[in-house]
């Protein structure tokens, strides 16, 4: 008999360490399913939307279409009885053009300025010659070397090479300071990184700038003095200009690798570029759906469900599909949510609703930055004060190329940073309805990606509101025009979904709210 007693120990511990299962929560969770979310994504990630970039048309079918299907679910509009919070933002652009004997080349795809290095008035410059002083080195640490030897800097347009053989000890920093303080007209950087973009650098160079009126980095992006230019030229221009000395880039390179020494020299051509920003008024917004609670008490607690809808627009720069229609990010996030949505909204239509009422919200500017829910948190419709938690989802659509044991799993950030009741029942919701993995390596605190920090539920985290953020990892076509719904798992979408529905059920029908044990980390 004791024997048998012990037996049953870890088997009673096990049923005690978790929920059971709600039978009207897994009713309604088959609301969640392929054909819906199909349906769904077909729509967010059309390319007759363009990418759904913050502040476009493309950008506000998607926020019509949200809010329609929140309509017709039967969630309420918090915003003068509508879906939309308008959000007051400004698109900063950059207008940016070079010329070499009169003819003109492609910005981004022949040079680029950094966006941050221009100012609103930027800068005109016209030259006639121009100072070509190699690797712009003055001191490599163990000899005496000078790239400007016997040159005047003041006043001139110089020339550099970018990442040279002598960089190791005069760095570009170092560079730059030296040919500011000897008031250089300008900087012409021949960088190989022009002809050969990573994603990363296209997707900035081609993406305007966009931030919150009211907002302190605008307000210091409209201070900001033009400083000396510094304008990132690749092998196209770099050959145009040195025709005019009667040589070309690889010649130059050349020379500078056989005598290891300087080799400066001005040269005469017909040099130009221009470079400057504006601010323009943008049209975006938040779209909220209410779901009030059914307990005349709980229901002046809120749980809130976050995705952002927007993506990157279409990318100018690219020959081919030039349309980012991020069927992962975040059409898979976007779906969930209005999964989600009509679930508990069927399930408060047949009197099984939820305890506590449930904020549904999509948020805009997610790639600029984070805008829509940082402008909620500063202009909330909910007081943010009566938010018991924030679920919110951004790719779950795929699978990456880290190591599972199979594709069920997700990742899951931030669930033990303020609350320790939430991370416990993120985990045994996991454990009595849908046993994925739940991968915790990105929510370490020294994690080199910082997803923490990255998407919407950060902007509730710094206010002290519990936050768990849901992520199914990157991947290949991650901010690619071939992010494609295609390559979108609609199995594996719909159980890890299913699972954030199933948290978000227990969320709004427990005792209690979870508690903040934790500090908010600054």
């Amino acid at each position: 008999m004791k024997k048998i007693q012990f037996l049953l120990l870890p088997f009673l511990l096990f049923c005690t360490a978790s929920f059971a299962q709600n039978k009207d929560a897994l009713g309604y969770a088959k609301v969640i399913n392929s054909s819906n979310a199909r349906a769904h994504l077909t729509v967010l990630s059309a390319d007759a939307w363009r990418g759904r970039e913050a502040g476009t048309e493309g950008g506000d079918k998607a926020a019509q279409y949200i809010a329609d299907y929140y309509h017709k679910v039967g969630l309420k509009g918090l915003v003068n009885g509508g879906y939309r919070q308008e959000v007051e933002a400004r698109r900063i652009p950059l207008a940016e053009s070079l010329w070499v004997q009169g003819a003109a080349f492609k910005p981004v795809v022949d040079f680029f300025n950094m966006p941050a290095s221009v100012s609103m008035t930027g800068f005109q410059l016209k030259t006639d010659s121009i100072l070509f002083a190699g690797y712009g080195v003055i001191d490599d640490g163990l000899e005496s070397y000078n790239d400007f030897q016997d040159q005047a800097i003041t006043g001139k347009v110089v020339m550099l090479l970018g990442s040279g053989p002598r960089d190791a000890a005069f760095s570009f920093q170092d560079k730059i300071k030296y040919l500011s303080f000897h008031k250089a007209k300008a900087v012409l950087m021949v960088e190989p990184v022009v002809d050969n973009k990573s994603d990363g650098l296209m997707q900035h160079l081609s993406n305007e700038q966009m931030l919150l009126q009211g907002s302190p980095e605008l307000a210091a992006v409209q201070a900001m003095e033009q400083g000396m230019p510094l304008i990132y030229i690749g092998q196209k221009v770099a050959d145009a200009l040195l025709k005019s000395a009667h040589t070309d880039l690889a010649a130059v390179r050349e020379k500078l690798t056989e005598t290891n020494k300087p080799y400066p020299f001005v040269f005469k051509t017909d040099f130009a570029a221009t470079a400057s920003r504006a601010v323009e008024t943008v049209h975006t917004a938040n779209v909220l759906g209410f779901l009030e609670g059914s307990d005349p008490v709980l229901k002046n607690e809120v749980l809130l469900l976050s995705a952002h809808y927007d993506h990157l627009g279409v990318n100018h720069y690219t020959e081919g599909d030039s349309i980012n229609n991020g069927a992962d990010d975040n059409g898979s996030g976007t779906t969930g949510v209005l999964l989600m949505a009509d679930a508990f909204a069927q399930a408060a239509k047949a009197g099984k609703g939820p305890k506590r009422s449930i904020l549904f919200m999509a948020t805009t500017g997610e790639e600029k930055g984070l805008l829509g829910s940082s402008w909620y948190v500063d202009h909330p419709v909910v007081p943010l004060d009566k938010i018991i938690a924030n679920l919110n989802v951004d790719m779950i659509g795929r699978t990456d190329t880290l190591p599972h044991p199979d594709h069920n799993y997700i990742y899951i950030i931030g669930a033990d940073r303020l609350s320790t009741d939430l991370d416990r029942i993120v985990k045994e919701t996991n454990t009595t309805y849908t046993n994925l993995e739940l991968d915790e390596r990105y929510n370490v605190r020294n994690d080199p990606f910082q997803l923490y920090y990255r998407s919407d539920h950060y902007n509730f985290a710094k206010r002290g509101i519990p936050v768990t953020f849901y992520f199914s990892g990157f991947h290949a076509d991650y901010h690619k025009p071939s992010d494609e719904i295609e390559k979108i798992d609609f199995d594996i979408l719909c159980k890890r979904a299913q699972l954030i529905f199933y948290t978000a059920w227990e969320l709004a029908n427990a005792a209690t709210k979870p508690v903040v044990d934790k500090k908010v980390e600054k």
